[in-house]
């Protein structure tokens, strides 16, 4: 395709800006992908300031999300916003990889790199569509003002979950943390909610349908031995992420979770095509490595598109 970019990069999380300034840094002609409407990603999703990101003062999500978008503004990096991914074609015949979007589009790039993060995974049980938004939350740090000194069910037994209950219990509300196995929170987390006399911890329960009218008003509770209906105001839901992947599966090699296996320097297994992000699940996952991942990946794709 005339005039495609040196590098295409499918998605406009914080991860894929990276690459994109740091492409432009190297004087090499970058594009975005972004299935949403604007860029930031996650980011979009987070409602307070996270701290460990280093020289960002101030802000939430959006605030920083509004600041990646300026910034490519600035680089005049070309943003193409609604186009949702679909297919990778890199490998066998294709010279250079190309991305297919659901309006039948297709994007070259001579490299792509898959910056498309990471999704809420959902309890999918009868309600939590119908009450989105009406009692149903997935972020305690947003809602906790419409919570306060409410009966919530938080679902979840990591970190995020722990958390989001604390977050609660520290505006009055009475909080059931509700885990189908055993608590996998840091020490912290564990001990603070074990002195906390509003959180009550049921193990190995499920949450198995949310109900309700024009508001939830109970769930229902299942463990090994009995089921029941509790009454609540809420439900936060925290059970982790799911990686954006199914439209490159074909085409790339994924761990059995579904993130994307890389090697040091963020390459895929097949020619041309980087990840970076949180879809490889990057250890710890936060703003700070998905910045890092720009860069490390476009120090790699100068060495193939312009060898010295």
């Amino acid at each position: 395709m005339p005039g495609s970019p040196d590098v295409l990069i499918v998605g406009a999380g914080p991860a894929g800006v990276s690459a994109a300034l740091w492409a432009r840094s190297y004087h090499l002609l970058p594009a975005l992908v972004e299935s949403g409407g604007a860029p930031g990603g996650q980011l979009r999703h987070i409602h307070f300031h996270p701290l460990d990101l280093v020289g960002v003062d101030g802000g939430d999500g959006p605030d920083i999300a509004g600041v990646l978008a300026r910034q490519l503004r600035g680089g005049r990096i070309e943003v193409r916003t609604g186009l949702e991914a679909v297919a990778l074609e890199a490998g066998g015949e294709v010279n250079t990889p190309r991305v297919v979007t659901a309006d039948g589009g297709t994007h070259d790039g001579a490299v792509v790199v898959v910056a498309t993060g990471v999704r809420r995974r959902k309890l999918d049980v009868p309600g939590e569509a119908e009450f989105d938004g009406r009692g149903v939350s997935y972020s305690a740090s947003r809602d906790r003002a419409m919570f306060a000194n409410r009966r919530v069910v938080v679902v979840g037994g990591g970190d995020g979950a722990f958390e989001n209950a604390l977050l609660l219990s520290d505006v009055g509300c009475k909080v059931t943390l509700v885990m189908r196995g055993m608590p996998r929170a840091r020490h912290d987390f564990l001990a603070r909610v074990a002195e906390d006399g509003r959180i009550e911890v049921l193990a190995a329960a499920y949450v198995t349908a949310i109900r309700g009218d024009d508001w939830v008003k109970a769930v229902r509770i299942e463990t090994e031995d009995r089921a029941f209906e509790r009454p609540v105001d809420g439900v936060v839901i925290k059970i982790g992420v799911i990686p954006n992947t199914e439209w490159c599966a074909k085409a790339l090699d994924l761990d059995p979770e579904g993130y994307v296996i890389v090697d040091a320097g963020l390459r895929t297994g097949r020619t041309r095509v980087w990840a970076v992000g949180d879809v490889t699940r990057p250890t710890p996952p936060s703003l700070a490595v998905a910045a890092g991942h720009g860069a490390i990946a476009m120090a790699g794709i100068l060495r193939l598109v312009r060898p010295e």
